[in-house]
């Protein structure tokens, strides 16, 4: 990275995952997140989930890194962001028809 727009500091895979999500590459932003805990699992499910909603494609990759967020959880915080991502593909797939998750 050559550290021009970023600052001092900043994480570099977080400025790599940011500037490829910024640019509608989701999945390749997620291949950067190793899902081995729950952060990070939880951060590639968003990726993955946000995806859906723009692009109305990647469902069952979705769903697969949000089946690994679950059980990655094991903090109520975690639980819950995870239960969020859950409702969030939820309204994705029935905003989009592609299947009613209600």
């Amino acid at each position: 990275m050559s550290g021009n727009g970023t600052t001092a500091g900043d994480d570099p895979l977080q400025t790599a995952v940011w500037r490829l999500r910024s640019r509608a590459c989701w999945v390749d932003a997620a291949a950067l997140l190793r899902p081995d805990t729950a952060a990070p699992a939880l951060q590639r499910t968003a990726l993955l989930v946000e995806r859906c909603l723009y692009t109305e494609q990647g469902w069952e990759d979705a769903d697969d890194a949000l089946r690994t967020a679950e059980a990655l959880a094991h903090s109520d915080d975690e639980r819950g962001a995870a239960a969020c991502e859950r409702g969030y593909l939820a309204y994705a797939a029935t905003l989009h028809s592609v299947r009613d998750r209600a």
